[in-house]
C-alpha cells in the first residue's frame, strides 16, 4: 500500500483547526492538556516529546524525527459549589439573620477542549504548528438569585492559542527551542449582580435595585513567547527548563449590558456625553511562567519531577474601564428614576504567586505495544481565603492521574484520567475582602464572600498520534 502523504495530513490539520467548534476553550488554567501529559500528572518538561512541547518546553521538538500529527481532546466534569454563611440583613426592618441555600455550577460538563498540531523533525532541527485551548474551566453558571450572585452569576471564556515553534539540538547532549504564541479570545463573558441603589442604604442579601450586569467582549490578538531548553549530561539523567517570558494581558473590547431584576423597573439605558454608548474595556493580566523538570531514565521506565512557578501576583484586579458611562434607570412607565455614573469597576483579586510540584512517569509494559503511566501533583493557593470567589478556584489543589498508550503501527492512542481537588476553603465575614458592587453609593459595601468553597474536576483525556519517519 502507498504511504499517505504528509502534505495531506497537514491539509487535514489546517482544515480541522479552522472549524468554529474548536473555539470552545478555557479561562484561567486548570490541569494539563494531552493524555500523555495528563497521565504523568503533568510532569513533562524534561520528556517533552509530543505536540504539548510547544507550550511546556519547545526544545523537546528537536527530539521528534520525521512527521508527527496529533489530535487531542479533554472531557471534563467540573464540580464547583459554595455555601454562604448566614448574615445580618441590614436592609430589612429588625435586621434579621438570613441563611442561604448552597449553590453549585450548572455548567459542570465540558465536552470540547482540543489540541491540534503537526511537527516535523529533520536532522538536528524541529518545527511545529499547533492550535489549542489552554487548560482550564471554560464555563461556570450559578442561579441569578443564588447566594453567590453578588460575586458572579456566570462566566464563559473561549480562548485559543495559535503557535509556531522551532527547536535545535546538539547531538543528544542539549537542545534549545522557542514558541511564538498568538492568543485569541473569540468570546469573554462575565456577569454578576450589582446593587444600583443610589442612597446610603446597604443591602447585603437583596435589593429592589439589583441589576444583572453582563460584560461581553473579545480580544483578537495578544502576543506571548515561550523559550525552552534541555540537557542530558549522562544517558540516564535529563533536565528541562522553559518559561513564558513576555508579560501580557488580555484586553477585551467589550460591551456592557445592565438589566433590572425587579419587575418595578423596565430597563437601564447607557450613555456617554449625552449619546447612547455601551462600549467598555476589560483587562485581565496573564502570568509569566517558569518550569523546571528533572527526569531519570531506566531500562523500561522513566520518572520525572517538575516544579512550576507562576506570577499570579500580576492579577491584583479585574478592571472594567467604562470611560465615563452613565446608566439611567426607567420604571415600567418609561420614566427616569435615577442616573448613576458607572465609573471604572474594579473587582479586587489580590492574587499571589504560586508554585506547582508534579511527579510522574511511564512504564513500558510491552515493547512498542503498551505503555502505562501515572502521576501526582500539588498546587499552592493563588489567593488568600479572604479573597475567595466562585469565579475561579484559587485554593490549594491536590491531583492524581493514571493513563496509558497503545501502539498500533505508526499510530499511538493514549488515554488518561485525572482528578484535581481543591482543599476546602473557608472565609469568615470578618475577614472577607470581596465586596458588593454598589456604583451609586458612597457608603462602604457589605462583604459578600463569607462561606465555604468546594471544587473538584474530573478529566478524561484522549490523544491520537500518527508518526512518519
Amino acid at each position: 500500500m502507498r504511504r499517505p502523504s504528509p502534505l495531506r495530513f497537514l491539509a487535514l490539520f489546517v482544515a480541522i483547526a479552522s472549524l468554529p467548534s474548536a473555539a470552545r476553550a478555557q479561562g484561567y488554567f486548570a490541569g494539563s492538556k494531552g493524555a500523555r501529559v495528563a497521565g504523568r500528572g503533568g510532569a513533562f518538561v524534561a520528556k517533552a516529546d509530543d505536540l504539548s512541547a510547544v507550550e511546556l518546553n519547545p526544545a523537546g521538538l528537536a527530539k521528534m524525527p520525521g512527521w508527527t500529527f496529533q489530535l487531542s481532546n479533554r472531557f471534563s466534569y467540573n464540580s464547583v459549589s459554595y455555601q454562604r454563611d448566614p448574615t445580618t440583613d441590614t436592609g430589612q426592618p429588625g435586621n434579621p439573620v438570613v441563611s442561604f441555600q448552597p449553590v453549585s455550577n450548572g455548567s459542570a460538563g465540558q465536552a470540547l477542549d482540543p489540541l491540534l498540531g503537526v511537527a516535523y523533525g529533520v536532522g538536528d532541527w524541529g518545527f511545529a504548528l499547533a492550535a489549542y485551548s489552554p487548560p482550564g474551566i471554560a464555563r461556570l453558571s450559578f442561579p441569578i438569585d443564588g447566594a453567590q450572585r453578588y460575586m458572579m452569576v456566570s462566566r464563559d471564556a473561549e480562548i485559543l492559542n495559535y503557535t509556531a515553534s522551532v527547536a535545535y539540538k546538539f547531538k543528544e547532549i542539549f537542545g534549545v527551542g522557542a514558541t511564538a504564541q498568538w492568543i485569541h479570545v473569540p468570546k469573554l463573558q462575565y456577569s454578576q449582580v450589582v446593587d444600583g441603589f443610589p442612597g446610603a442604604e446597604v443591602n447585603p442579601v437583596a435589593s429592589q435595585y439589583d441589576m444583572l450586569s453582563t460584560v461581553s467582549g473579545s480580544d483578537t490578538f495578544t502576543f506571548a513567547a515561550i523559550l525552552g531548553g534541555w540537557v542530558k549530561p549522562v544517558k540516564f539523567l535529563e533536565f528541562g527548563l522553559s518559561g513564558q517570558v513576555v508579560p501580557a494581558s488580555i484586553q477585551a473590547d467589550s460591551t456592557l449590558g445592565i438589566t433590572p431584576i425587579s419587575p418595578s423597573f423596565s430597563d437601564v439605558t447607557l450613555t456617554r456625553d449625552g449619546y447612547p454608548a455601551n462600549d467598555v474595556k476589560l483587562v485581565l493580566p496573564l502570568p509569566m511562567i517558569a518550569r523546571l523538570g528533572a527526569r531519570y531514565l531506566g531500562e523500561a521506565f522513566d520518572i520525572e519531577l517538575d516544579a512550576t512557578y507562576q506570577t499570579w501576583s500580576r492579577v491584583q484586579d479585574f478592571v472594567l474601564y467604562s470611560n465615563g458611562l452613565l446608566g439611567t434607570l426607567h420604571d415600567t412607565a418609561g420614566y427616569e428614576v435615577d442616573t448613576i455614573a458607572v465609573g471604572d469597576v474594579v473587582i479586587e483579586k489580590r492574587w499571589q504567586d504560586s508554585f506547582t510540584l508534579q511527579l510522574g512517569g511511564d512504564v513500558r509494559v510491552v515493547e512498542d505495544k503498551l505503555t502505562l503511566r501515572g502521576g501526582l501533583g500539588y498546587e499552592s493557593a493563588v489567593a488568600r481565603p479572604a479573597f475567595a470567589n466562585v469565579d475561579f478556584s484559587t485554593g490549594q489543589h491536590m491531583s492524581a492521574a493514571v493513563g496509558g498508550s497503545l501502539f498500533l503501527g505508526q499510530f499511538e492512542i493514549a488515554l488518561a484520567y485525572a482528578l484535581r481537588h481543591q482543599l476546602p476553603v473557608y472565609v469568615s465575614e470578618a475577614e472577607g475582602q470581596v465586596f458588593q458592587e454598589k456604583p451609586g453609593s458612597t457608603q462602604p459595601p457589605p462583604v459578600v464572600n463569607a462561606g465555604s468553597y468546594y471544587a473538584t474536576s474530573h478529566f478524561l483525556c484522549l490523544d491520537v498520534l500518527f508518526r512518519l519517519d
